[in-house]
Parts: structure tokens; sequence; C-alpha cells
């Protein structure tokens, strides 16, 4: 579809689209899967209160409820929710598979008949990794569309097109659906922190050792997912592209030039033979295809440091459960990390739910709970309308001034800080950095991020100021330039509310690739969007 878009004589128009069921309160929020491409979960949630959680079908428009969280806590001002794409159904591979079948023996929450198949979208399925890790297993992994499934806890799950191997009894799979995690304010407790798993619909209780003994104000939260990539990568490629290919011949991928215990080591020439020492500390090594020692297929591990320029060496912070063979294939990922921050406190609170305990050479998480120190405090306490943008979808610049480990925070006012999660062992934060075009944010401030279009560059942000003016502005990640994109005051009167209103979304047509601002008002059923031509 040819883009006949004018810059200067044309406008970007703002169009109300069907309202939500619930009106905006305070701490009411908005998530969205911001994955680049198909894969892409097709809905957008609005967390209205403890007991009710929509959600938005960004193809037909519709709305529907969904479930009630059952959030303990006071939900109020504070509360959030968050989304987290690889975080799905995950589970072991039994006997009676073929290369377009897969016959599953993990037990999981009941499944009906073809539930897998359609995810509102009209065309797809959920989207399923196959991992040939067993012991007689082919070492291969590859990702399929479902097309079809049988009920019941274990299914077997019919695939649109044969993998290149028979799936051996033992290997895994992992249905890369994602899960939405909510918070509730006040005191936190046992129910304060939960999760929807949107392929099974499963709701579940998650870990809140470690969260904030009380949450109030403001919610500022980020995914660090393995799904999420540049805007030119393909979700699996990772950071660093290389010059081989794993999932046959549809991703490209690293592939290692030695291995021992408790390292890896790059490539010669090409690939990340250019990564600068530590550039990628604290994201994680994935394993994608290793034929010589299939048992190898699949691991993930925490880089603690490693090495610049040709073959470079990755220093892991624990040791490989199998060592991969010298020449495994690998991508380099972000490590399945949610940060938060939440008011008047400066620190961050890092969640693991990448589905094993993860180590960087110096602190540990377990999976399925929170650590207070595997990233250091910020500069300032967080104040009102704090939002986060992390800088997953550029390519970095020529001298690497603006990276992926780069996320960056609006704390309050005009402050602006940023964590280099690769800065140090524990990260290292930069606070009230320079920026060009600094507004002073207050109470209602609220914003995504929008990687799969403008070269994954920004970041958009319905900006409440104490004059009682909104206006969408756009942040550039890359180049650090906050700038007013277009005005919404006509649709945004009323008393400003604590809540995150805003999600993006990635329309895909063919190659084409637009996003999507949706936003619902302050105290308001009204939503509208904007697609972004510019």
């Amino acid at each position: 579809m040819a883009n006949n878009f004018k810059l200067v004589i044309d406008r970007q128009m703002w169009v109300q689209t069907y309202p939500s069921p619930n009106a905006h309160a305070a701490g009411a929020s908005l998530a969205a899967d911001l994955r680049n491409d198909l894969s892409r979960d097709p809905f957008i949630y609005q967390l209205v209160s403890a007991t009710v959680l929509n959600r938005h079908n960004i193809i037909t428009k519709g709305w529907n409820f969904i479930v009630s969280p059952a959030l303990g806590g006071t939900f109020g001002a504070g509360a959030g929710c968050v989304f987290a794409p690889s975080c799905g159904l995950m589970g072991n591979i039994g006997t009676g598979c073929s290369p377009t079948s897969i016959v599953t023996s993990t037990v999981i929450n009941a499944i009906g008949v073809n539930m897998l198949a359609n995810r509102g979208g009209g065309t797809y399925g959920f989207r399923i990794r196959v991992i040939g890790s067993s012991a007689g297993g082919s070492g291969k992994i590859e990702e399929r569309w479902i097309i079809g499934n049988t009920g019941g806890t274990t299914p077997t799950i019919l695939l649109d097109s044969a993998l290149t191997f028979t799936p051996s009894n033992g290997d895994k799979y992992e249905i890369l659906g994602g899960r939405i995690f909510m918070l509730s304010a006040g005191t936190t407790g046992a129910t304060s922190w939960r999760s929807y798993e949107v392929a099974a619909n499963l709701l579940a209780s998650q870990g809140v050792t470690n969260l904030p003994a009380t949450i109030s104000t403001d919610f500022s939260a980020v995914a660090l997912d393995e799904q999420y990539v540049p805007y030119d990568h393909k979700p699996g490629e990772g950071f660093v592209i290389g010059a081989v290919q794993y999932d046959g011949t549809s991703k490209y991928c690293l592939v290692a030039t030695a291995s021992a215990a408790g390292t890896l080591t790059g490539q010669a020439s090409g690939g990340d033979a250019s990564v600068l020492a530590n550039e990628y500390r604290n994201f994680q090594i994935r394993i994608v295809e290793d034929t010589a020692i299939p048992t190898a297929a699949g691991q993930r591990r925490i880089i603690a440091s490693h090495t610049a320029g040709a073959s470079p060496v990755y220093t892991l912070g624990t040791s490989w459960a199998v060592t991969p063979s010298a020449t495994a294939k690998f991508v380099i990922e972000y490590p399945n990390l949610i940060l938060l921050w939440s008011s008047a406190t400066a620190v961050t609170y890092t969640f693991n739910y990448s589905g094993a305990t993860i180590n960087n050479g110096t602190n540990s998480i377990n999976n399925d709970a929170w650590h207070v120190t595997y990233f250091g405090n910020r500069g300032g306490n967080m104040g009102a309308g704090c939002t986060s943008f992390c800088a997953f979808g550029i390519e970095p610049d020529a001298a690497k001034n603006a990276r992926h480990s780069h996320v960056f925070s609006f704390r309050s006012a005009a402050i602006l800080d940023f964590l280099d999660i690769a800065g140090g062992t524990t990260g290292a934060w930069s606070n009230a950095i320079v920026y060009d075009g600094a507004v002073s944010i207050t109470t209602g401030t609220c914003g995504k991020y929008a990687p799969a279009d403008n070269e994954g560059r920004f970041g958009y942000m319905n900006i409440y100021v104490a004059s009682a003016i909104n206006q969408i502005y756009r942040f550039d990640v890359k180049n650090r330039v906050l700038s007013p994109f277009t005005p919404t005051d006509w649709i945004q009167a009323g008393t400003a509310a604590v809540g995150d209103r805003v999600a993006t979304y990635a329309a895909i047509d063919g190659s084409d690739k637009y996003t999507v601002v949706f936003l619902l008002a302050h105290l308001s059923t009204i939503t509208h969007e904007l697609i972004v031509q510019t």
C-alpha cells in the first residue's frame, strides 16, 4: 500500500473509536503488546479496577470484559499493568508427534478445541516455539502458527506448515502468547501482583516479596522482553544480526566460534564482531540451535560481561547446564524482566518472569520474584507523571551514543533520567540529563513506546502540564528530543487523574507498518486513535 501522505500539506487526524465499557478512573491503565510483526497480541488491555479487566480488539475495534483480576489492596492511584509477550504457556512434548502436530505432555489449564487457532484477528492463531532439546532431539528451534488443537489439559497442537524435524519425547514448547501483569495500589499483599495468561485464560497470583510496602500516586513499568527487537529485526533475532540463519531460513542469528562451561565466543568477522566491550551486559544469550549437542538448545544465560571486537568472549552470570558446542547458534536478547518505579522512592524494582532463576554474576533473582538492588537507584524519588521508554526499537548510531540498553524515564516536572542496563553490574543511571524540549509534566501525564516504525525512535506521551494544557508529545529515544506532536485539548476536557491512558500498537499491512496511538480520555469512556504518518 503506497503512503501518499504529504508532509506539511496533509494533517494527521484523531478518529473517535468505540467507547470503553468503563470510564477511566484513578489508577486505571492500558497495556498492549509492542511486537513489530503479526505475532503481536491483537488486543489493548484495560485494567479498570480490582474486579474489571477489559480488552479492545485493535482489528474489529470491539470491546469485551474478560475477567475479574481479583486484585488485593486498595485500587487507585499507583495501580497499573504491563504486557510481557514471551511469558506464555510452556512445557514438555510427548510421544506421537509429527512435523505438523505437537503432542503436549505437561498439564496446563484446560484448552477448548481450536481455541489456540484464533486470537481475535481472524487469520492467525498463536505462535508456538518448538525446542528440540531432548537427549534424542534435533537441537533445532523452530516456530509456527497454530491452526488447530484438541481440547483438554494436554492438547495436541496442529501447525500451519511442517517443521524440518519430528519432535521427540522430552522436547519442549513455548506458546508465545504473552501475559498481562497487573498491580494494585495501597499496602501490598499476596494478591496485589497478579497475571492473566492470554492463550489459556489463566489468572494467577505472582510473587510479591520485595515489592514496596505501599504503592501510591504513580506507577511506571517496562518489560525487558526477549520478543522485543529493533524495528528492522524479527522477534527471535535479538539485537545483533548475524550472517547465519535458524528456524529453517526464516531468522538470522549469530554462530559461536568457541565455548566453555561459563563462556561463549562470538564471530571473528561480521555479526557481533563490532560490539563494544560490555555493550550487552545484563542481556541474555539464548542458544537457538545446536545440532551437535541437542540438549544445549534453548538455554538462556545472563551476560555478566564481554569483550569487544573480533571473536568477543561472553562471560556468563552462571555456567551452562549443558555446555554448547563450539559452533552453536545463538542470539542476544533482553533478559525477560519487568522494571517498576513507584512514587516517593528512587528504587528500581526488578521482577523475573523468565521461568528460571537468573544470575548476572553478582545478583540472583528467582523466577516469579522481585529484587530491589539488581539495578541501582535513580537520582531522585519518582514523582507525578513518570513515564518510561526502553530504546529497543532503534538501530544504534555509528558512535553508539544511542544503545539498546538505554531506558529513559521522566521522573517528574521536567526531569529526565536514563538507566543504561549495561552500564555496570547493576546498570548505571544518568540523572537529570540534558534533552531538547523540556516540559514540566505533572499528574495525568502518561505514555507508551512505539518501536515498529519510524526507525523505532519514538515514545508517545499525553502530557498534562500545570496550566491544564493537554497535548500529545513524542520523545525521540535515539536523539533525546521531546517535541509537540498533535493537540488533544478537544478530547481531554476535565480534571486530570493518575493512570496510564495511552497505548500503542503496530498496524501491519503486508510490508507496511504504522504506529497507532490509542488514547482514553481522563475520567471518561471516550477513546480516540491516531495513525502516525510522520
